[in-house]
Formats: C-alpha cells, structure tokens, sequence
C-alpha cells in the first residue's frame, strides 16, 4: 500500500514583493550601487519535527503564513535600506533571506515545524538560499 512508503515530506509557501535597494561599499573606490529595483519570490520550504501526522498532513502552515504575509507587507515597495536591520548591513539576497529566517524561525517553531530552506529569486533569472545551521 502507497502509504506504508517511506520518506520525508516538505511543504513550500511562496510569495512575491516588489522592492529596491543598492549595496553600501559595492565598487573598488568604496562607492555604493545605485539605486534599483527588482520583482522579488520568496520561498520558504517548511517541515514537521514529525515529518507527517496520523491525519496525513506533514506541516500545517497557516499560521505560518499569516507571519509570513505580514512580513512581505513590511518590505513591498520600500527601499530595503529604509529598513532599520539594513541601515548598515548590504540588502543582499543572501541577507534578504537571513532577515525571513529571523523573524519567521520562531512561529515555526511555535507550530512544531523546522524551516528548512528559505530562497530569494532576484528577478526570474538570479537566486540565493539560506539553509539554516540549527535546525
């Protein structure tokens, strides 16, 4: 029977922003980018510290994603620098990610889950992903 497989479940939630920054420091004089924007994805990739529950659900991500809505309405069409975690970090798409992770890791948690990965896409083409350490 299918359900006596084995294996590990994940759950991925996504959203998308709209958001522009420029990197402190980017060129070899120590001036900064300027300014631009990009169409930003976020993935998130969740699962259960159980992996799946008897009633087949692996990880029950609403309350998840109502943090995770709030989130994305606090960096949508701003300047990421204007952010006060970013006045003196670089808004890289690696940090971009790291920022999710802080302030999503504890309402995982809270729901018995482990963040798994979290990916930011820089336009259609360009990505990073943070795996966190301590999970």
């Amino acid at each position: 029977m299918f359900l006596e497989e084995k294996g590990n479940f994940y759950i991925r939630i996504e959203a998308r922003f709209e958001s522009s920054h420029y990197l402190y420091k980017y060129y070899a004089d120590g001036s900064d980018e300027a300014i631009h924007g990009h169409s930003w994805k976020v993935e998130i990739y969740l699962a259960s510290k159980e992996n799946i529950r008897q009633d087949g659900i692996s990880f029950d991500f609403l309350t998840v994603k109502k943090k995770f809505a709030s989130l994305i309405e606090t960096i949508d069409h701003i300047l990421i620098n204007d952010l006060k975690e970013f006045e003196r970090i670089n808004p890289t798409s690696e940090n971009i990610a790291r920022w999710f992770y802080f302030h999503i890791k504890e309402e995982v948690k809270n729901s018995n889950g482990i963040v798994k990965k979290i990916i930011i896409h820089e336009g259609p083409e360009n990505l990073a992903y943070f795996e966190p350490a301590n999970e």
